[in-house]
């Protein structure tokens, strides 16, 4: 078995994203979908139901009048804000882990992927594309291969930082001669 066909049998082993941010995403994809649809959906997560309060209500939204129920907070923030942050909260649990082997304390690949989605989506806003919650769901989830890759970039660190120090490979061509695949 090559290493390639480890790292494709370990994307089973990735941690899902929670079901609360499939539904949500599928229920906006269809025409007819409502916010009441929506809010349907997050009442029955608690955490996700407080986290959103939470944020309608708080200084950042500006509100005169809170929020005091999730179909509150769901007609008063729209279907963009409520689907980017569910999506934030549930990458939370996915991407927070250590990455040894990228260098990456806990948390930090989580911050660089928000981070990365905000600043997409503030382009996309600007160049006057319309489909920023896809653009900003592409930044958030863009490296997530890097949690089956960092094992490999762990054990074969050295190797790799020799290749670029030495030889003036990329860290991401260093990375892919260690690891013995090839991408498309």
């Amino acid at each position: 078995m090559t290493a390639l066909d480890k790292m494709i049998r370990e994307i089973k082993d990735l941690t899902p994203m929670p079901a609360i941010a499939n539904r949500l995403l599928e229920i906006v994809e269809k025409p007819d979908s409502s916010m009441n649809d929506i809010a349907r959906i997050i009442q029955y997560d608690p955490v996700m139901t407080i986290d959103i309060l939470k944020i309608c209500n708080s200084a950042y939204s500006g509100l005169k009048t809170p929020a005091e129920s999730i179909k509150d907070a769901v007609n008063m923030l729209g279907t963009d804000q409520i689907v980017e942050l569910a999506l934030v909260k549930s990458s939370a649990k996915v991407l927070s882990g250590r990455r040894k082997g990228y260098g990456l304390e806990q948390g930090d690949m989580w911050r660089y992927s928000v981070s990365s989605a905000l600043i997409a989506k503030q382009v996309a806003k600007r160049l006057g594309l319309n489909n920023t919650s896809t653009i900003f769901t592409a930044a958030l989830i863009k490296d997530i291969g890097k949690i089956i890759l960092e094992k490999y970039v762990f054990k074969d660190f050295k190797k790799i930082n020799t290749l670029v120090k030495k030889s003036g490979y990329s860290f991401r061509e260093a990375e892919k001669k260690s690891a013995g695949y090839r991408s498309c």
